[in-house]
């Protein structure tokens, strides 16, 4: 055997490996039943835009999952031809054993057109499916030196693949070095899907799907005010002020009954976090294990290695433990500096490489300077990690307010960046004054603050805010001299 036809065996192999479907179709039906909130925006760009869809966000986090519960939609929803659904992981051995050849992915449609195009299922008929396009789903891209330019030579060719049309569904852990080179090689031909860990509100409609233990009256009577909260998330802050507190009045009078439940339901939360793999696992111990190990140990030793050769690595652990021991905290980059004895060039990169590679978010401060940054405030991509770092109990947090409260805000942040359109998020702070959340919008601005202070007001008016709102723990919202209290739970529901 020539090693053209050895390479071609080992090529149909893997493909037939990743891609059961082709043999029977209803392989493909065993996903999830549960669909993130984000998943019919993907689904709608993977079947009517022409762009190339990505779907990024940290380890573990659900990307996997969405992507097969697309390929079974394709093929229970829209008709398409099994085989015109392709497979790929980057993590297969032989497939990453080639990451440095820039014609691998050639070679791999060379042999999918050879042996797979329009082949139909056994004993049914081509005419029964639609075949007009053809979708490369390939998972962890970014591990694929140069897959950029393999994307953007089909996408200039018409997206064309052998008078047909092919529309590419990537992803990667490592979201920089998607959105980066979508932005230098790919610009407006790609579009790309931040995944994050669970929000609370994702959380809740989880558990009230899949978990027995709770009510059934009160899955049914969280469920039903749940899709209508929802909804009304999307237009949150668009809403006059009186309409928002009228519609939380409302909530808060169907779910009052259902209070000790929610409020169980974030305790749980404060401690699991997002990451829905580590629910499963009943023992706190072996939980934190499992967070440690897929969030940090990988990602600090594997995935950031993908965008840059750290050196010294202890160094950037080092200051990842500190902001995930004080999470949602101001920094003076300049004290970062004498704190950590790193050159400020080191201490920026690495901050760039921590965010970059899903370990922390951070927000710029409200009217600073976009090319002089002196301050940042840092949150971590989930509060679960925080928790598996430091080996946090429930009560630890529950009996410190202040810590309490930098949770709520972490776990705010998550909720906002999945659901608000806002053009940015930012923070304000000086020196006893503080807004938690700035958000902009193209002719308003809205402060949020989880906590009360009489400072929020005085900026609050300051700064022109047209819609002002403190979060609490009493589940009855209030309107008081144009601002909103609102019962943090139905606000987290809400996004």
């Amino acid at each position: 055997m020539s090693s053209v036809d050895l390479e071609d065996q080992i090529i149909r192999k893997t493909l037939e490996f990743y891609n059961p479907w082709w043999k029977n179709k209803n392989s493909s039906l065993n996903t999830p039943l549960f669909r993130r909130f984000v998943y019919n925006d993907i689904f709608v760009s993977v079947t009517e835009l022409r762009q190339i869809v990505s779907i990024t966000g940290p380890r573990r986090v659900g990307k996997t999952t969405i992507i097969k519960q697309i390929i079974s939609d394709l093929i229970i929803i829209e008709n398409v031809l099994p085989q015109n659904i392709v497979y790929l992981s980057m993590d297969d051995p032989y497939i990453f054993s080639k990451r440095g050849n820039p014609v691998f992915f050639d070679k791999i449609l060379s042999v999918y057109e050879k042996y797979y195009l329009l082949r139909n299922v056994e004993g049914e008929n081509l005419k029964d499916f639609n075949t007009e396009k053809v979708y490369f789903l390939i998972d962890e891209i970014h591990k694929f030196s140069d897959w950029e330019l393999f994307l953007k030579k089909y996408y200039d060719n018409g997206s064309r693949f052998k008078n047909y049309n092919i529309k590419f569904i990537v992803s990667g852990s490592v979201s920089s070095s998607i959105v980066s080179k979508s932005k230098e090689s790919l610009a407006g031909r790609i579009k790309n899907f931040k995944i994050y860990p669970f929000s609370f509100s994702e959380f809740v409609s989880f558990k009230i799907s899949f978990d027995d233990k709770l009510d059934i009256q009160a899955k049914e009577e969280i469920s039903k005010n749940l899709s209508l909260i929802g909804k009304f998330g999307e237009t949150l802050f668009n809403l006059p002020v009186s309409k928002i507190f009228d519609t939380f009045e409302k909530f808060s009078l169907g779910l009052s009954l259902f209070s000790d439940e929610l409020y169980l339901l974030f305790e749980q939360y404060l401690i699991v976090g997002g990451f829905i793999e580590g629910w499963e696992i009943q023992d706190t111990t072996l939980q934190y294990e499992y967070l440690y190990q897929t969030q940090i140990e990988k990602v600090l030793l594997e995935d950031i290695y993908i965008l840059e050769d750290i050196k010294n690595t202890s160094s950037l652990a080092n200051l990842f433990f500190l902001f995930a021991s004080h999470p949602s905290e101001e920094y003076s980059l300049n004290e970062l500096v004498r704190e950590t004895g790193l050159h400020r060039e080191t201490l920026e990169r690495y901050i760039s490489l921590l965010r970059e590679s899903n370990l922390i978010l951070t927000l710029s401060k409200y009217g600073s300077n976009i090319n002089k940054v002196s301050n940042i405030k840092v949150f971590l991509i989930d509060m679960g990690i925080r928790n598996s770092i430091l080996k946090i109990k429930l009560e630890e947090i529950l009996s410190n307010i202040d810590l309490f409260n930098k949770y709520l805000e972490n776990i705010v942040l998550i909720s906002l960046l999945q659901k608000s359109v806002a053009t940015s998020i930012e923070y304000f702070r000086d020196r006893e004054k503080e807004i938690d959340f700035i958000l902009s919008y193209s002719d308003y601005a809205v402060g949020i603050n989880v906590k009360y202070t009489k400072n929020f007001l005085n900026l609050s008016k300051k700064f022109g805010f047209l819609k002002k709102i403190i979060l609490t723990k009493d589940f009855n919202p209030m309107l008081k001299d144009g601002v909103l209290y609102i019962p943090y739970i139905l606000f987290l529901l809400a996004l």
